[in-house]
C-alpha cells in the first residue's frame, strides 16, 4: 500500500466532494458510487467499503474502515499530499530534533525510543494531560505524523527503507513497535516478555467508552478498541486481545468516537486476562470457553492518542 496514502475524501467528475463515510452510505443503500479523483492531483482513484480482512493462523477476521484508495496502476503526481513517499522524505526534512531524529546519510534517519520512553516515564508524575514540556511535545508530533503515514500507507515497507528505530543499544523491527488490530496477540505476547513496561504503537478502531462507574475508588474512564479474536485450536475456547486505555479525562477520550481509527502511543503494558464460560448455543453437552487479555495503556499526555485522517 506504500504507492499512496488511504484517503477520506475525494472528488467527483463535477468536482463534489465526497467523504469516506458518505460513501459508505451510499455503498449500504446499494446507492450508485460516483467516479472519483484524488482531490489533490485529480488521478482515478476508488471507494473501498468497510470489510473483515481475513485472518491467518487460526485467526478471525479483523474489520477494515472503509478508505479511498488509487486505482490500479494509477500514481499520485510529485507533489501531491497524498503522495506517500514525498510526505516521508517532507516529514524527515522538516527539522525535527536531531537527538531523537538524527540523519545518518544517504536520506536515512533514526529515530530513538529511549529519548520518548524517558520523557514518557518523568512525565507520569505529573497532573493528568498537563501541558507536555517542549521537547516531549515535539517528540509526540514527529512520532504521530510519522505513524499516522504507516497507518494509512497500510504496511511498514517505505518507512522502514528509510527509517531505523533504536531502543538504547537495541534495533527495533517495525513489525516489534507498530501493530495493527490483526497482531494484538503477538503485541500482548511481546509484553509479557518484557521485564518493563515497552514503547509501542497500536493501530485501533473505537469500539465503546466504558465510563466512570459509581464507587469507583480510581475514577477511570476507558476507551475500548475493536478486539481480535483469535481461534486455539482447542475445540470450544476462544482468545480475546482487547485494548484498553485509561484515563481520568472522560471528554478527552470521547472526544475520540466510536468507528474512529486512531493510533495510541505510550508505554504499554499487560493487563489481567480474565476467563468466562457459557453454555453451547445449540449442544448444551458442550460449554463455550473465553478468554480475554488485556493491553492497558495509562496516557500522560494527549499526544499519545491520535486520530488518523
Amino acid at each position: 500500500m506504500s504507492r499512496g496514502i488511504k484517503m477520506r475524501k475525494a472528488v467527483g467528475t463535477h468536482g463534489t466532494l465526497h467523504r469516506v463515510a458518505d460513501l459508505q452510505k451510499r455503498h449500504d443503500t446499494q446507492q450508485t458510487l460516483p467516479t472519483l479523483l484524488c482531490d489533490g492531483c485529480n488521478v482515478p482513484v476508488r471507494f473501498v467499503p468497510a470489510h473483515d480482512r481475513s485472518g491467518a493462523d487460526g485467526a478471525l477476521s479483523a474489520s477494515v474502515p472503509a478508505y479511498i484508495a488509487l486505482n490500479k496502476g494509477a500514481e499520485h503526481l510529485p507533489g501531491c499530499r497524498y503522495n506517500a513517499r514525498a510526505h516521508l522524505q517532507t516529514l524527515l526534512a522538516s527539522g525535527a530534533d536531531p537527538e531523537f531524529l538524527p540523519a545518518l546519510g544517504d536520506g536515512a534517519y533514526e529515530l530513538r525510543l529511549l529519548v520518548l520512553q524517558q520523557a514518557l516515564k518523568r512525565g507520569s508524575a505529573v497532573a493528568p494531560l498537563s501541558p507536555a514540556d517542549a521537547p516531549l511535545d515535539g517528540y509526540l508530533r514527529t512520532l504521530s505524523d510519522l505513524l499516522i503515514l504507516q497507518a494509512m500507507c497500510g504496511d511498514a515497507t517505505l518507512l522502514s527503507a528509510q527509517l531505523t528505530l533504536r531502543l538504547g543499544k537495541k534495533r527495533v523491527d517495525w513489525a516489534d513497535f507498530f501493530y495493527g488490530q490483526d497482531r494484538y496477540d503477538e503485541a500482548w505476547e511481546r509484553l509479557g516478555t518484557a521485564s518493563s513496561e515497552l514503547p509501542m504503537a497500536l493501530l485501533g478502531t473505537v469500539r465503546s467508552h466504558r465510563m466512570l462507574q459509581p464507587g469507583d475508588s480510581q475514577g477511570v474512564t476507558f476507551l475500548n478498541c475493536a478486539p481480535k479474536y483469535q481461534c486455539t485450536g482447542v475445540t470450544d475456547r476462544r482468545d480475546f486481545y482487547e485494548v484498553s486505555i485509561g484515563h481520568s479525562d472522560a471528554a478527552w477520550l470521547k472526544s475520540f468516537p466510536v468507528g474512529a481509527e486512531i493510533v495510541m502511543f505510550g508505554l504499554w503494558r499487560q493487563g489481567r486476562s480474565s476467563t468466562a464460560s457459557r453454555p453451547h448455543p445449540t449442544d448444551p453437552r458442550r460449554t463455550i470457553t473465553s478468554i480475554t487479555h488485556k493491553l492497558a495503556l495509562r496516557p500522560v499526555v494527549a499526544g499519545q492518542l491520535v486520530l488518523v485522517e
